[in-house]
């Protein structure tokens, strides 16, 4: 893909740039996304050190962004929606898990 064919970075929405970028990733970094990601999540849930939630949801961010551009490059549509789906719940934990240890204990 060629950079002319991007929208001005002051226009692109996080998914048209986050597209862009796995376009531009070469196949062996989307395995690697895929396959360290699943190793990382494999290991927070087993092991659930500190803070393992975010690990959880950081891993699986990097498995969702490996997936989607695999399934992008193979035509997969329906693999596409569901990398697509886990990568925003995967954020959108990541982003709240955040925010809670930001918070920590409020006690009223």
């Amino acid at each position: 893909m060629n950079d002319s064919a991007l929208p001005p970075a002051a226009d692109a929405t996080l998914p048209e740039l986050l597209a862009a970028r796995a376009r531009r990733a070469s196949d062996l970094r989307l395995a690697l996304d895929v396959g360290v990601g699943v190793l990382v999540a494999a290991a927070a849930l087993f092991w659930r050190p500190t803070a393992w939630v975010l690990l959880l949801s950081a891993a699986l961010c990097f498995v969702a962004f490996g997936l989607w551009g695999i399934a992008d490059r193979a035509g997969n549509r329906t693999l596409r929606a569901a990398a697509a789906t886990l990568g925003v719940v995967a954020a959108l934990a990541l982003g709240a898990g955040v925010v809670a240890i930001g918070l920590g204990t409020i006690i009223s």
